[in-house]
């Protein structure tokens, strides 16, 4: 069985080989850029953490750059952000911080504990709020925008590997999962900023993305193909309003959640996701 720790070498493992694959999230980038350019129109000098940055293949960093007076990018792969900012110009390079490795799950270390049932309900039920306040002094802030760039999904894939679903804890600790990764987009954003939430919730797997008409409304896609069934749970819009309006934490800091935005994300020659964002306000 993999362990938590396992996790982090895998999703190195997944950025190397997405690395000749550039060209392929053209589109997927330009709608993820223009999104969080667009985030920062209320600032005068705004400043942006990316949270899964990765390979930074989801976002044109001299763009940003160009608008930003901070770029922050955090991964648990220190080698594709070090590649990342290599690549870029150094006018682009004077406006980035780097932060990694970064678990934003907070499980990778105790994950293999808790498989084991060697977990209390405090610390489960007190993960959420812990993680998010460590990684808020961790990464500094608040920050005017901050954006979880299709990274829930590859935390969620991780907890699936250690666990599986036949675990006694896997849905408690994927809705856990879930809680930290929201809490943490309230902590770390400014009272008079806004976060951005992109996740991929449907794949041509489950649906047969590449034989769309070009003119697909793709949010309306995201509300068929979710009362279909037809998406990853841990990101059916539905669960995560319910989500947002149960937790008293979220209610206070954001507006209710809703699907915004959506498209295709070309992940490669073979894969193809539907992405949705979601721009969370806050109240």
């Amino acid at each position: 069985m993999p362990s938590g720790l396992d996790q982090a070498g895998d999703q190195a493992l997944a950025n190397l080989s997405a690395l000749p694959h550039f060209a392929s999230f053209g589109e997927h980038r330009q709608r993820l850029t223009a999104l969080t350019l667009a985030a920062a129109a209320a600032h005068p000098a705004p400043t942006l953490c990316v949270l899964g940055a990765g390979n930074c293949f989801d976002l044109d960093l001299g763009e940003l750059a160009s608008r930003y007076e901070a770029v922050h990018l955090v991964d648990i792969d220190a080698r594709a952000l070090e590649s990342a900012f290599a690549r870029q110009e150094p006018a682009t390079r004077d406006r980035l911080v780097l932060h990694a490795p970064v678990d934003l799950s907070g499980l990778l270390d105790r994950i293999d504990r808790w498989s084991r049932l060697q977990v209390t309900p405090e610390e489960l039920m007190g993960h959420a709020q812990a993680s998010a306040g460590q990684l808020r002094e961790r990464l500094g802030g608040p920050f005017d925008v901050v954006l979880s760039a299709c990274m829930l999904s590859q935390m969620q894939l991780s907890v699936l590997r250690v666990l599986s679903e036949q675990h006694r804890l896997f849905e408690a600790v994927r809705w856990t999962l879930n809680l930290t990764h929201f809490r943490t987009l309230a902590a770390l954003t400014a009272a008079s900023g806004r976060a951005l939430f992109a996740t991929d919730v449907s794949s041509g797997q489950l649906h047969a993305l590449d034989a769309l008409a070009s003119d697909v409304d793709y949010e309306a896609l995201v509300q068929e193909l979710t009362n279909a069934g037809k998406v990853f749970d841990f990101a059916d819009p539905r669960r995560l309003a319910a989500l947002f309006s149960d937790d008293p934490v979220l209610r206070r800091a954001f507006q209710p959640f809703g699907v915004s935005d959506a498209w295709l994300w070309k992940n490669g020659p073979e894969t193809t996701f539907l992405v949705y964002a979601s721009e969370l306000r806050r109240v």
